[in-house]
């Protein structure tokens, strides 16, 4: 029973002594000790950031081995292992499904949706599984006020890692930037929902005292609060797919606008409260880290050599080829991002460049292949007809590269690239990588046969010229090999198109094999699992119906492999799409 003697009261509620509050919440979660709660989130988020970097570990050390272990040597318990991991991982939400809420939510494979809702689940239990949820009137800050803030402040300096260029999370795991840009938002949408659980619980606890209008004038922690929660709200809304798409370029300088609202306001939120600095200190140090090195990075790149010049051309099938000179080295499947001062100045977006390195660093130019959509890809379309045709170079800051190297492929036996549309510029680089490396003495290697398939859909007088884009590429692959060792399919989609034939006389007809109608890219990956053998690689790069199929089809053969009914013991996916 409390002691309802030596305080004051106001309208027959009580209003104990600071003293009999401390008396009566050490039996009651104690407020010093609430800050716990945030160390179990701690622990979540570092005990699995610190697998994935086992993994990371583990797999490159599998890939190292393979090099070295003849072809045919397999552990049947390790591909076990696999086919599940993989089950549990790939699957994607079905097109048909994921049409009706992909402009509010893009939904990810079935691993990181996994893991979110694990990180949920956590949240949630930790939140409300205690149902001691109000102290008394004047008694303290409701315990579960007090649960979900620290939980919510032991996500940010994560919340931060995973949404930059370059990170050491991204560096110790082996995930680029773009993978992380999904748990960069799931992290955000749970520091969303432990906020507004925070914001509902406190404004409840003022109601039952004095109410909300006394809190507000009395305790700047309500008005930091709030003022704080806009720009979230923001943030969580406006980063939302129908949104962002609609105008990525105002989103994303709103974007950085509201970020530093937001940690400006909740320094002041949170700066006497407890570990509440050293929370913001940790948030501030692994941004200004991560700035840091993507800043220095980019000037190096651009400024040891002299600025780099761009050369912008329109091609027959509409898309626009850049190409900049560069003594720059860069992997198979990586992109960089473009900055035109020209153009815009204050916009940069990712590309995927579409060639394989020279290995004279004085010989190396980067390409790419566009396809306009809306925006910066517009106006690049719009420069390049008024002055694609003169002898003009534009200057271009470069960023990068960033994304995950494919050499990785060359400790699979066969490898299959999947290429929808503009998704070649992604592929042709990897393609020619593998074939120079079945090829090279010098280079490890165990690839044995690669299989592109590229489906495009181009008006008739296109389909030759859209081959062209990576025509050399595809030729010196095929130079270096056999064609039954390299093997190009070219389906051109639109069905219309059915009259346009090779021509006969051109060389070309014995480059690719010329098909019309959409692949069934699912049969595809069947049969190369029911042909081929060993560990198989499957490198997906289109749109999203084309990735997804992808993916599902990926995840359906680990059953088989689980079943011993596949004749490859491994099937590994590397996915990479238009946009994140």
């Amino acid at each position: 029973m409390m002691n309802t003697t030596g305080g004051t009261w106001w309208h027959g509620k009580y209003i104990p002594t600071s003293a009999q509050i401390t008396a009566y919440q050490m039996n009651h979660e104690p407020w010093a000790k609430s800050v716990r709660f945030g160390y179990y989130g701690l622990y979540f988020l570092a005990v699995t950031v610190f697998i994935a970097i086992l993994m990371n570990v583990h797999f490159q050390f599998t890939a190292r081995c393979s090099l070295k272990r003849a072809a045919g040597g397999k552990c049947a318990f390790q591909d076990k292992v696999y086919a599940v991991f993989r089950y549990l991982t790939y699957p994607r939400l079905p097109t048909s499904v994921s049409r009706f809420i992909t402009s509010w939510y893009k939904a990810p494979s079935l691993g990181p949706t996994l893991l979110l809702a694990a990180g949920f689940v956590f949240t949630t239990l930790y939140c409300f599984a205690d149902t001691y949820y109000y102290r008394p009137p004047f008694y303290g800050s409701s315990p579960l006020g007090l649960r979900s803030e620290w939980l919510a402040m032991a996500m940010l300096p994560f919340l931060i890692v995973f949404g930059q260029k370059i990170s050491i999370i991204g560096i110790l795991t082996g995930a680029s930037h773009d993978k992380l840009q999904v748990f960069h938002q799931g992290v955000a949408g749970l520091h969303f929902y432990m906020s507004i659980v925070h914001t509902i619980s406190m404004s409840i606890r003022a109601d039952r005292e004095k109410g909300m209008a006394n809190a507000w004038a009395t305790n700047s922690a309500y008005r930091t609060g709030f003022g704080a929660l806009v720009p979230l709200i923001w943030l969580c809304c406006a980063s939302l797919p129908v949104f962002r798409k609609a105008a990525y370029e105002f989103f994303w300088w709103m974007h950085l606008a509201a970020i530093g609202s937001y940690f400006a306001v909740l320094w002041y939120h949170v700066y006497e409260e407890l570990d509440g600095p050293y929370y913001m200190y940790a948030t501030f140090a692994v941004f200004a880290f991560g700035t840091l090195l993507r800043v220095g990075w980019m000037m190096y790149i651009n400024l040891r050599n002299g600025v780099h010049h761009a050369r912008l051309q329109i091609l027959p099938t509409g898309a626009v080829e850049i190409t900049i000179p560069t003594r720059l080295n860069w992997a198979p499947g990586q992109h960089v991002f473009l900055r035109f001062l020209a153009v815009r100045p204050f916009d940069s977006h990712p590309f995927s460049i579409a060639n394989f390195p020279a290995q004279d660093p004085a010989e190396r130019t980067m390409r790419f292949v566009i396809r306009p959509q809306q925006g910066f890809t517009r106006a690049l379309m719009k420069c390049a007809s008024e002055h694609g045709n003169s002898e003009r170079d534009f200057v271009v800051f470069l960023d990068g590269p960033f994304g995950e190297s494919a050499r990785d492929l060359r400790s699979f036996d066969e490898v299959l690239l999947l290429a929808g549309g503009s998704g070649m510029a992604y592929i042709a680089p990897i393609f020619l990588d593998l074939a120079r490396s079945m090829k090279s003495e010098e280079t490890k290697s165990r690839v044995t046969k690669v299989s592109l398939v590229w489906t495009s859909r181009f008006a008739e007088e296109y389909v030759v010229d859209s081959f062209k884009w990576f025509e050399s590429d595809i030729n010196e692959a095929q130079a270096l090999v056999s064609k039954k060792q390299a093997s190009v399919d070219y389906f051109v989609s639109d069905e219309n198109n059915e009259s346009v034939k090779p021509d006969d006389d051109d060389d070309k007809k014995s480059v690719f094999s010329l098909h019309f109608g959409r692949p069934d890219i699912r049969a595809i990956i069947r049969e190369k699992s029911m042909e081929w053998e060993g560990r198989v690689a499957v490198v997906s790069c289109g749109p999203d119906t084309f990735s997804t199929d992808a993916s599902n089809e990926v995840a359906d053969v680990q059953i088989d492999i689980l079943m011993g009914t596949a004749k490859c013991n491994e099937m590994f996916l590397l996915s990479d799409t238009f946009g994140w």
